[in-house]
């Protein structure tokens, strides 16, 4: 049996289609470039998801500092105008205004509510985290106590706002 005639017999018969590689090989390179695209596309469309959700994300970022910007506005202030009665108080602590000592009071419960707290107050002993140090004086009072307050410090719900200006105390110097 001749093998060339055979498969010649076959070609002619139409039996066996005839491949051809070039062709083929189109095919085959549609079908991979198909892929692509639709992978391609599938990417595009997760990037833009990504970048709306980086976009949302820097949006909150900012409404956030925003907020922090006018919060700590509001502190400054509310520090500003206890800081102002505080003046007052000692000033009118010489001619007896005993309506200022009501005022103050009512200034001290409004802060408490805000969650403010006033620090700094004559007798504490030095705390650096809310102290800071104007000078130091002799006294006898004991070492590093606060004997007279500048300017009072302030907590927010716990957070320094700002260090209380202090004078304390180096002892008596007979000790």
């Amino acid at each position: 049996m001749d093998f060339a005639v055979e498969l010649q017999k076959l070609i002619d018969a139409e039996e066996i289609p005839l491949i051809d590689p070039f062709v083929e090989l189109a095919r085959a390179q549609a079908g991979v470039l198909e892929s692509i695209n639709k992978a391609g596309s599938g990417i595009s469309l997760q990037v833009e998801e990504l970048y709306d959700i980086v976009k949302e994300a820097d949006d909150g970022a900012k409404e956030v500092k925003s907020a922090a910007k006018r919060e700590r506005l509001l502190l400054d202030s509310i520090i500003a105008l206890s800081d102002l009665l505080d003046s007052m108080l000692q000033y009118t602590q010489h001619t007896g205004a005993a309506h200022i000592d009501v005022i103050s009071a009512k200034m001290e419960d409004t802060l408490s509510i805000c969650g403010m707290e006033r620090v700094g107050s004559p007798g504490q002993i030095l705390d650096p985290r809310i102290h800071t140090v104007s000078s130091a004086e002799d006294s006898s009072a004991p070492f590093e106590s606060v004997t007279r307050v500048l300017e009072s410090g302030y907590l927010y719900n716990g957070i320094v706002v700002r260090k209380a200006t202090v004078i304390v105390s180096r002892g008596s110097e007979t000790a």
